[in-house]
Order: structure tokens, then C-alpha cells, then sequence
């Protein structure tokens, strides 16, 4: 029989406040305007950082990445957004598809397999798909077998619209297909898994003993240490032609209506420098998409890692048949 436990509460980063002041977006008169999927507290001493040294007033638009890209998709030609920041790439590859993305030949320095082919968007930071377990724990080796029964009731992950969870869903259905992906999901489904709120909610609970086995990025392990938990990441399917680890990136773009493109290209060309891309991965254990800028410590090297053969621009195409796909087996209901 499963065990009842209780959830854990939700995660709140906190980052000190720096010395340039942001104000909600709305103003016409700012120089450049930012729509932000990424969390405030992660995101905004960078922006802070870049609009003190190019002494612009930049005013940036916190959010959920989808309801962002809702608001932006509403708004269209008329929106006064210049930048969108995105938690993945499926949500720039969306923007991209509907037009209201422009090139940039400046992030041609991000290695292809993270940007646009045409230019629109680029990678800012990368994540992998692993399991999360206490040390000396007989951990899976493969997320195809998580459907075991000695996992029954033992697996927990974040809800289904969690955008990283629906990615990795997709990225199963472009490499095996509909039918075994179905499958795959009812059989999580048998085998009664948690779904909590969050990734990171789902990652604590592992550290506290409440589940065996949490479906996570990467770097929520290294944020539950910080708490400090004990966890390991179980970097999946590593065999030299294996599935691997699904790899995503979190992303951003200049809008097509950007009517502040040199201020736009700018952060662009900040973001992407040696320096912040470091540091922004170093603030949260994530992984640098510049070639040449390694992991932050603890973080296992990229290059030792196997991934998913999976195009990130697929990503974006295949998430509307995936959450079709996710109701239809309703997973965690």
C-alpha cells in the first residue's frame, strides 16, 4: 500500500536587490522592455546588471513563460515587449513559428544545437532530465523502467503543465513514437505517480524520504543539497546509443515589433558573454551554452553526458499533441 505523505511547500529563491530599480512594464517611454519567464529573483540582478552598464531604463515583465507567450500571442504586432526570456525552448520555438520573432546574427556564437537554425532565438542556459535519489539508494537506470512495480507509489515529478515535464514527454514521442509513448505514461500511471507542484517540491520530497525516486532537472537536486539534503543525480540511459537525458534550453529572442532593436541586440550580446553565462549558470547550477565556459562545481561535465537526440526546435511543434496526449491519459488525476 502506498504511503500517505505530506507535499512539500513551494520554493522561494531569494536574491538581494541591486542598485538600478525595476518597474512593472507598460511604460512606453522605457528603452528597452523585457517579457521574463525565468524567475525574478534568478533573472533580474543580471538585468539590473546590464541596464546599469549601458544606462538604459529597462522594465521587465515577470511571468509564467506560457502566459506570457499567451499575452504576446494576444498583443501581436502591438506589443511593447523587445525581448522574450522563456523557460524552454518550445516557447521560443512557438514564438518563432507564429512570426514574432526577428534574426539576430549575433548568437550565431551559440553552438547550433541550441539556437534556431534561422536565427530567432538562442539557448541562455541548459538543463537535463535526470532522477533524483538519496545516496545508496538502487536507483533505475533508465526512465523506461520506472513503470516497474518495485516503483509502485515510490515515483513523484512535477505536474504535467510544468513546461520542462511536457518537453520531456514530447522528446519521448519524437524518438519512440505515439503508441509507445501512451503506453509508457499509462504505465507511470499504474504505478501511481506523485505529481507535485513543482520540480523542486518533487526533488525535497526525495530528500526527505518520501518517495525513492523524483523526476527532476538537473540542478533542483543541487538546490535541495543547499537545504541540506543528501541527493544524487542519476543521469539516465547513458549507454553509447541509448535514449540519454532529455537536454533543454532555457531561451530568448528579439520580437519581430521590437521597436528598440539596438537595445535588444545589446542584451542579447550580454547575455551571451563568457562572463554572465558563468555566472547566471553558477547561480543556479544550470550549464552554460557558450563552448568553452564549463559547469558550475558538482555539476557533472556536459561532455561526459548522453542526450537525447532530439532537435530543440522539434520541441515546440510537438507540445500541443503532447498535452492532448497527457489529458487524454490524465496522469496524477
Amino acid at each position: 500500500m502506498k504511503r500517505r505523505r505530506l507535499l512539500a511547500g513551494s520554493f522561494a529563491a531569494t536574491v538581494a536587490a541591486a542598485a538600478v530599480a525595476f518597474a512593472g512594464c507598460g511604460g512606453s517611454d522605457a528603452d528597452l522592455v523585457v517579457y521574463s519567464g525565468r524567475s525574478e529573483p534568478l533573472i533580474k540582478p543580471f538585468l539590473e546588471e546590464f541596464a546599469e552598464q549601458e544606462g538604459l531604463d529597462v522594465q521587465v515583465r515577470y511571468g509564467e513563460t506560457s502566459g506570457l507567450i499567451g499575452t504576446l500571442l494576444e498583443e501581436g504586432e502591438n506589443t511593447p515587449a523587445d525581448v522574450f526570456i522563456g523557460q524552454d525552448a518550445a516557447a521560443l520555438a512557438q514564438l518563432d513559428d507564429e512570426g514574432l520573432l526577428q534574426p539576430y546574427d549575433g548568437i550565431e556564437r551559440t553552438p547550433e544545437r541550441y539556437r534556431a537554425a534561422d536565427l530567432t532565438w538562442t539557448g541562455l542556459s541548459g538543463r537535463a532530465r535526470v532522477l533524483a535519489v538519496r545516496p545508496g539508494e538502487d536507483a533505475p537506470q533508465s526512465i523506461f523502467d520506472l513503470t516497474d512495480p518495485q516503483f509502485e507509489g515510490e515515483l513523484v515529478a512535477p505536474i504535467v503543465s510544468n513546461v520542462s515535464f511536457r518537453d520531456w514527454v514530447s522528446a519521448i514521442r519524437l524518438v519512440r513514437g505515439d503508441e509507445f509513448t501512451r503506453q509508457y505514461l499509462e504505465g507511470l500511471e499504474e504505478n501511481d505517480v506523485e505529481l507535485l507542484a513543482s520540480n523542486f517540491d518533487a526533488a525535497a520530497a526525495v530528500g526527505r524520504g518520501e518517495f525513492d525516486v523524483g523526476l527532476v532537472n538537473h540542478y533542483y537536486i543541487e538546490l535541495v543539497k543547499e537545504e541540506g539534503d543528501d541527493l544524487d543525480a542519476v543521469y539516465t540511459d547513458q549507454q553509447p546509443s541509448g535514449f540519454g537525458v532529455v537536454f533543454n534550453v532555457a531561451s530568448a529572442g528579439i520580437t519581430a515589433p521590437s521597436e528598440h532593436e539596438e537595445a535588444a541586440q545589446a542584451l542579447m550580446d550580454y547575455l551571451l558573454t563568457d562572463d554572465v553565462q558563468e555566472r547566471f549558470a553558477a547561480a543556479n547550477y544550470e550549464y552554460p551554452v557558450l563552448p568553452g565556459v564549463e559547469a558550475p562545481p558538482g555539476v557533472k561535465p556536459l561532455d561526459e553526458v548522453v542526450t537525447t537526440k532530439v532537435s530543440l526546435e522539434d520541441l515546440g511543434p510537438a507540445a500541443e499533441e503532447t498535452d492532448r496526449l497527457l489529458d487524454e491519459v490524465g496522469l496524477g488525476e
